[in-house]
């Protein structure tokens, strides 16, 4: 053993490299844009959207036109196609900034993401498309008053009618949503109370202007107060067949996979969050 070991240690340097943690010229370019963005255009107006409450509209867009939204649409349906570690450099720096501003900025990547994962190439091409064609806003509607963490107890339901699924429930806390263009929703398709969650749930893509819909008032949060928090009911929602994202019976398993991709970025948020705290209470 202690030759083998000997061995390791001796070997030559291009095994022995290492990871590096040394970011590529595109990162150093990203971080930098975010960076700035963040200390010209959201630290000046953090303090009036947090007492108005309003979305933030005007920086949204101007974050939209920079190609700081979105930044995960794959290049073949006209984004970026950018990777977790300039996702989570460019979320630490805007979170810097201020986390409801980044919230905002940041909520569509989490509706995006199922489709990126399970859609097929006319879903991408329809929701996925337009979202880089125009400042638009997407929602991932998959929280219920009585299922937070717990996604597996959603009630929200689907019912297969012909070619359509009507849909009824309600969700509770869904960010971005009074702003929303579409959403991913997750909803039981199961009526067999025993059914694996793994089997029991489908995704859908949902028009937000669909018949049915009602988006609740504005939840007044303790922080990030101008992100926008609601409840979104579905009363006999008709949803063509067409827009089932996957299988049916694997949205559970897409809407977990979403989370793979989307909260490496939550987490460098609260980074990013912890580095303003620090640099405000030193000066």
């Amino acid at each position: 053993a202690a030759q083998k070991v000997g061995a390791i240690m001796n070997a030559p340097a291009r095994f022995a490299s290492g990871l590096s943690f040394e970011l590529t010229d595109d990162q150093k370019m990203f971080k930098e844009l975010a960076t700035k963005f963040a200390l010209e255009e959201m630290i000046p107006k953090a303090a009036e959207y947090d007492r108005t409450m309003k979305f933030p509209r005007e920086i949204f867009n101007k974050a939209w036109e920079l190609g700081l939204v979105n930044t995960h649409i794959p290049q073949e349906h006209g984004g970026l196609g950018l990777g977790c570690v300039e996702g989570v450099l460019i979320a630490e720096a805007l979170a810097y900034g201020c986390t409801g501003m980044g919230t905002a900025i940041e909520a569509n990547g989490l509706a995006e993401a199922p489709v990126i994962i399970a859609g097929n190439k006319a879903q991408k091409d329809k929701y996925l498309r337009r979202m880089v064609e125009a400042p638009l806003n997407a929602a991932y509607c998959v929280t219920e008053p009585g299922a937070g963490s717990d996604v597996s107890g959603a009630k929200t339901h689907a019912v297969k009618k012909g070619d359509k699924w009507v849909v009824n429930g309600q969700k509770m806390w869904i960010t971005n949503s009074g702003e929303a263009n579409w959403f991913f929703l997750l909803a039981r398709t199961d009526s067999d109370p025993k059914a694996p969650a793994s089997k029991a749930f489908t995704g859908f893509i949902v028009d937000a202007d669909t018949p049915g819909i009602t988006v609740g008032k504005k939840e007044i949060n303790m922080g990030q107060r101008c992100s926008d928090t609601r409840g979104v009911s579905f009363e006999d929602v008709e949803i063509p067949d067409e827009n089932v994202l996957g299988e049916v019976g694997k949205g559970f398993v897409i809407a977990m996979k979403a989370f793979d991709h989307t909260r490496p970025p939550v987490a460098a948020g609260a980074v990013g969050l912890a580095q303003r705290a620090m640099d405000e209470s030193i000066k």
